[in-house]
C-alpha cells in the first residue's frame, strides 16, 4: 500500500465481541438513501468497469474520493433478495470500504488516534455472555478490514474524518487514556454490575454525582435513579453503548461526561420503563435526540453566557416556556446553569414542557458555542493577517 496504515492507532469505542448483526434478517436499511463512495482509483474505477451505470450517480469528489447517491428505495446494486450484487458477483472485498465495513464505519479523530464506532442504523444486538461464538463485532476482524481499506489514507483522514473537540483541561493523549479506562470498566461490568455502580466507581466524588442527579432529575420533572433496584438488561445496553456515546460528550471533561451519562440513564429508564422492546438501537436513537439536554444539564453550577437571546427563538414555544427560557439564560450567567434552571422552572410546569425547554436551551448553548468558536477563529485570522 502507498501509505503505512499499520502506524495509525485505532480506538474501538465499544466492548469487544458483544455487538452482532445478521444481514439475512435485515431489510437493507443501510442501502436505502444513505449514499456510498470511496477511492476512485482503488475502489470505484474497477466497479465502473463492471457496472457503468454507477458513474451517472456521482454527487461529489474530493481528490481521489467520490460520493455516489442511493435512492430511498434502495441502492442501484441492491437486488430483490436484499443482498448486494457486487458481493454476490465479485466478492465482499470488492465492495466500497464504506459498505464493506458497515456498520462499523463511523470514524473520528482524537489527535492521531482514529476512533471507530458503530452506525446504529443497523439493528445491532448485544450478545451476552461472551463465549466462543463468532460475532460481527470482533475488534480484530474489524481492524483488519479497516487497515486494508482507504480509510486510513492521510488524504482521506484529513478530508473525511472529523476531529473531535476535547476538554481544555486534558490533552489528546490524556483524553484517550481516560476513555480507554472507562471502556474497560464497562466491558468488565457487562452481565455483572449496574450502570449506576460503574458511574459511581468512575467518579472522583460519588456523593457529589448523586447530589447532582437528584437536582437535575428534579429539574426535568421526575425522580432520580433508583439505586436500590436489581440490575437488568437496560444496564447491559447502557454499558455497551456508553463508551460510544461519550465521544459526543468529550468537551464536557471526565466529570461532566459522568453527569451527562447519569442523566441519560434516568431518561432511558423513564421513557422506556413500560417497554420490552428496548435494544441498542433504541438506546442510541433516544440519547442522540436528547444530547443537547444532557450537555446543558451536565454543566451543573458552571456559569454560561448565552449572550443576547432573540425573542423569536422561543416565542412559538408558549408563554410559560418562553418566560422560563429568558429567566434561565439570564440566571445561567450569574449563578450557573443548574441554579438558573431551578429558579426559572415553576413546579407546575409539565414534564413535556420541561423536556421541550431543556432541549431548546441545549441547542441554543450549542449555537452560542459555535458562534464563539467562529468569532475566535476570525480574530486569530485577523491577527495573523496583520
Amino acid at each position: 500500500m502507498a501509505h503505512n496504515s499499520q502506524n495509525v492507532p485505532l480506538y474501538f469505542a465499544f466492548p469487544d465481541a458483544v455487538y452482532d448483526y445478521v444481514c439475512a434478517e435485515c431489510t437493507a436499511l443501510c442501502c436505502k438513501g444513505h449514499g456510498f463512495g470511496g477511492s476512485i482509483e482503488r475502489e470505484l474505477r474497477p466497479l465502473f468497469a463492471h457496472y457503468p451505470q454507477l458513474e451517472s450517480l456521482a454527487l461529489a469528489r474530493t481528490g481521489d474520493e467520490m460520493i455516489l447517491m442511493t435512492s430511498a428505495s434502495g441502492c442501484v446494486m441492491l437486488d430483490s433478495d436484499n443482498r448486494c450484487r457486487i458481493e454476490k458477483e465479485l466478492g465482499k472485498d470488492k465492495k466500497p470500504s464504506v459498505c464493506n465495513l458497515f456498520p462499523f464505519n463511523s470514524f473520528a479523530r482524537i489527535g492521531k488516534t482514529v476512533t471507530v464506532t458503530p452506525h446504529f442504523l443497523c439493528p445491532l444486538r448485544l450478545v451476552l455472555p461472551r463465549d466462543s461464538r463468532q460475532v460481527q463485532g470482533m475488534h480484530c476482524d474489524i481492524e483488519a478490514a479497516i487497515r486494508q481499506s482507504q480509510i486510513l489514507d492521510p488524504i482521506y483522514l484529513k478530508a473525511r474524518v472529523r476531529r473531535l473537540r476535547t476538554h481544555p483541561s486534558l490533552g489528546e493523549a490524556e483524553t484517550m487514556e481516560v476513555e480507554k479506562q472507562f471502556l474497560q470498566r464497562c466491558s468488565e461490568a457487562l452481565g455483572k454490575q449496574s450502570f449506576h455502580d460503574v458511574l459511581s466507581q468512575a467518579s472522583a466524588d460519588p456523593a457529589a454525582l448523586r447530589l447532582f442527579v437528584e437536582r437535575a432529575t428534579k429539574v426535568i420533572g421526575f425522580d432520580g435513579a433508583d439505586t436500590s433496584r436489581q440490575r437488568d438488561h437496560i444496564d447491559d445496553l447502557l454499558l455497551a453503548f456508553a463508551p460510544v456515546y461519550r465521544l459526543s460528550l468529550l468537551s464536557l471533561g471526565p466529570h461532566g461526561m459522568l453527569r451527562a451519562l447519569a442523566i441519560a440513564e434516568a431518561l432511558v429508564r423513564r421513557a422506556w420503563s413500560a417497554s420490552t422492546q428496548i435494544t441498542l438501537q433504541t438506546i442510541a436513537n433516544t440519547l442522540s435526540q436528547f444530547t443537547p439536554t444532557h450537555i446543558l444539564l451536565a454543566h451543573g453550577d458552571e456559569r454560561f453566557d448565552f449572550g443576547k437571546i432573540s425573542q423569536k427563538a422561543f416565542s412559538f414555544q408558549g408563554a410559560e416556556i418562553t418566560f422560563a427560557a429568558f429567566q434561565a439564560t439570564r440566571e445561567a450567567n450569574e449563578s450557573g446553569v443548574l441554579n438558573g434552571l431551578e429558579r426559572a422552572i415553576e413546579p407546575s410546569m409539565s414534564i413535556s414542557d420541561r423536556s421541550v425547554l431543556l432541549l431548546q436551551l441545549g441547542r441554543l448553548m450549542e449555537q452560542t458555542r459555535s458562534r464563539q468558536k467562529r468569532k475566535h477563529a476570525a480574530t486569530i485570522e485577523r491577527i495573523l493577517a496583520e
